[in-house]
């Protein structure tokens, strides 16, 4: 088909889709292959199309495309991948294509609601319109508004958002919650406590569990490794017997000297942090002025009476301990001013591995532009063409018609000669049509 017969079929689908599930916006669960994706919304095939260069796209984002760079005046389109120009959409894509891309595992659509089914995404609509019993359906009762979950509807189509009333509890619950709520939610409910066998309201359990003589609780010491659990009632006995509930407060000690000692770390850490800093900027600041004063001093000593002597002095202080604590602080900053240096040239080159990453980008994306811009070029020139050989077809029989004129003048001229001049002249005269205003304006057009 052509494009205008796909544009006009994807308007009809269009109006189908919005009563269907946006595949695109499934959560994918399963791997799937890199050829499987489309290049225009980077997710597996929706409804793949085929174009005249084999480049596959869902159709709605060859439509979208299409409608966006294609010229009004042009039956052809680029196609997205390779820009070369087509005029004609197939769908007639490969099945074994569709199946790959129908294969893959999604969750449902309605996980949010509660469903946490993983099904093919081929299926995923009839799920949600059959199976899924987390939609939302209309109440089964027609007189009431209000819409439910498709797995809260029972047998019996009755409206599940009327309220009851407890016999027991006197409490309004929901239709849908009532058989439950009756069996094991209501608080007045008698249950047998699993510990002493008595039996007492649901409402009042909790409240025995936290002081029934039957429960198995854990030693106080269960934070130190003591494994023994046991009733409530027996628990005293063990505690004064256990070893790990003597040596609990000792533990209690420890564990805050511990945290005393781990918080003292982390000051002393950020105050050595502190001074490091301090010290390196003293270090390249003196390594700075050491090089500026030797850089000063350097002309004046340019004879070789003043080498002589320096090298004397140098000889004479080598034991000199001042000498040798000033020579380790100048290697110290040499070092560090390496580090430094080391450490800026990486940054510099990963700056230019940057700009020529964005030069290559930038550079590919003007060589786009470029050949779009030739091919509209090449249309514009053979347009030009085009009017200008028509004006040569309008132009060219008038200058036959002024041809075939003159040699009809001659030949008339020629005849009456004997006559006498003067009557030659006279004929001739007669054969000769008066000028007008417009064969100005056609020696214009013929030049």
């Amino acid at each position: 088909m052509n494009l205008q017969e796909f544009l006009a079929m994807e308007e009809t689908r269009d109006r189908e889709r919005d009563e269907l599930i946006d595949l695109r916006g499934l959560d994918l669960i399963s791997e799937y292959d890199s050829h499987l994706m489309c290049p225009i919304c980077h997710c597996p095939f929706v409804e793949p199309v085929r174009l005249q260069c084999d480049h596959v796209f869902c159709a709605s984002c060859l439509s979208s495309a299409i409608t966006t760079f294609r010229s009004a005046d042009s039956e052809e389109f680029p196609c997205p991948s390779c820009r070369n120009p087509v005029q004609t959409v197939s769908a007639n894509v490969p099945r074994l294509l569709i199946n790959m891309c129908d294969e893959i595992r999604v969750r449902c659509p309605l996980i949010a609601e509660g469903c946490e089914e993983i099904i093919p995404r081929g299926h995923v609509q009839s799920h949600v319109e059959k199976y899924c019993g987390y939609r939302l359906v209309p109440c089964p009762d027609a007189s009431c508004d209000q819409v439910t979950r498709s797995k809260d509807v029972g047998m019996d189509q009755k409206c599940i958002h009327t309220v009851r009333r407890c016999s027991r509890c006197e409490g309004d619950v929901l239709e849908q919650e009532y058989e439950e709520h009756e069996k094991e939610l209501c608080p007045v409910l008698e249950v047998t406590c699993s510990d002493c066998q008595t039996v007492l309201s649901r409402g009042a359990l909790a409240e025995h569990v936290e002081t029934c003589t039957e429960v198995a609780i854990p030693c106080a010491a269960s934070k130190y490794a003591c494994p023994v659990k046991i009733r409530r009632a027996d628990i005293a006995t063990h505690e004064q017997s256990c070893p790990l509930v003597a040596t609990g407060p000792y533990f209690e000690a420890q564990n805050a000297r511990l945290n005393s000692l781990e918080l003292s770390v982390r000051h002393l850490q950020q105050r050595n942090e502190i001074f490091e800093d301090g010290i390196a900027n003293i270090r390249s600041t003196l390594g700075e002025s050491a090089r500026i004063a030797a850089s000063a001093h350097g002309g004046a000593q340019a004879t070789q009476t003043g080498r002589e002597q320096q090298a004397t002095r140098a000889e004479s202080n080598t034991d000199d301990p001042a000498d040798i604590a000033a020579s380790i602080f100048s290697s110290n900053a040499t070092t560090y001013l390496l580090s430094l240096h080391e450490s800026l040239r990486e940054e510099v080159s990963q700056l230019s591995h940057a700009i020529t990453d964005l030069d290559a980008r930038a550079s590919m994306a003007i060589m786009n532009e470029s050949m779009r811009i030739k091919e509209d070029m090449a249309h514009t020139n053979a347009a030009l063409n085009s009017v200008r050989m028509q004006v040569q077809w309008l132009i060219n029989p008038r200058l036959h018609q002024g041809t075939r004129g003159a040699v009809r003048t001659n030949t008339s001229n020629e005849e009456p000669s004997a006559a006498g001049p003067s009557q030659s002249s006279a004929q001739s005269l007669g054969h000769l049509r008066p000028r007008r205003s417009s064969d100005s304006g056609r020696e214009g057009t013929k030049l």
